[in-house]
């Protein structure tokens, strides 16, 4: 239901000001791993803790790799390594504890947040922690983390997907879209509040905004087979049969299940084809 991966997304993204010297392996690593070469970019990180053991930054974006790999005995040894060599790095607590999290130590794994939470106190190590709780079926205590975090910094995107989240949860979709919407203004890459967005808008019978949410969630994830598939499913609902079929054949190509992706182009193609046969008729 809740993300979990929002402090690790920032961290890999940040590249040092500094271009050469010793930041050289570490802004390299950041930016193969940014292309996709995952092998290279753990390399480059090995080069930068040999060079500088003491920053916690490529041994964090080693971390993460591990952690996203499965690997959570190594992702764990380097996070503790960063929190007593750097107490007050907080991503490493939040990664820690959703380590934790991950294993069924909830207990531990709250521990870990509130350590976070001590470390810097900003909104996004905040949010971590909400949506932990979130997780944990315990969103009245959610939406008071993620209150006070917005109320010493609105701009937190975080913050507002969580109360969105929320709302969602409880029914209330015009309180669900408001989160989101706000969510999007702060945060304009977010795809799964988009997509949400879409979705709610859709059960509001609101079509048009819809598509238009579920564009911009296609356009920023052109490889995501649910998000094309259910865009061509408004099309093709909506008549709009060129733009169906295309969205369809993108959800076919990318993933989405292909025996429902069939389904949904047949009735395409045999609306295409009564619209053609109509034509020739007249």
């Amino acid at each position: 239901m809740a993300r979990n991966s929002a402090l690790i997304v920032v961290f890999l993204l940040f590249v040092s000001g500094c271009a050469s010297g010793p930041e050289i392996p570490y802004n390299r690593g950041v930016e193969q791993y940014g292309m996709g070469h995952v092998d290279r970019s753990r390399e480059d990180y090995r080069q930068a803790i040999a060079l500088h053991p003491a920053d916690p930054r490529p041994k964090f974006n080693l971390a993460v790799i591990y952690q996203d790999q499965g690997k959570l005995d190594k992702a764990e040894r380097l996070y503790r390594e960063i929190i007593e060599q750097s107490p007050g790095f907080s991503p490493a607590w939040s990664n820690l504890a959703s380590i934790m999290e991950k294993r069924g130590l909830t207990g531990e794994a709250q521990t870990l947040h509130l350590r976070a939470i001590k470390a810097d106190g900003a909104c996004a190590t905040a949010c971590q922690y909400g949506f932990f709780l979130l997780r944990q079926g315990r969103s009245e205590e959610a939406g008071r983390v993620f209150e006070k975090s917005l109320n010493t910094a609105p701009r937190c995107a975080n913050g507002w997907f969580g109360l969105g989240l929320i709302a969602e949860a409880k029914g209330d979709k015009r309180g669900a879209l408001r989160g989101y919407d706000r969510d999007t203004i702060y945060n304009p890459s977010d795809v799964e509040a988009y997509l949400r967005e879409g979705n709610i808008l859709i059960s509001l019978g609101e079509t048009r905004r819809a598509a238009w949410m579920l564009e911009k969630a296609a356009k920023l994830d052109p490889h995501g087979g649910d998000v094309n598939l259910r865009l061509g499913i408004l099309f093709l609902e909506s008549g709009e049969l060129k733009k169906a079929e295309k969205a369809l054949e993108k959800a076919r190509k990318a993933g989405a299940p292909p025996g429902e992706c069939d389904r949904e182009l047949c009735r395409v193609y045999g609306k295409l084809g009564a619209r053609a046969a109509g034509g020739a008729g007249k």
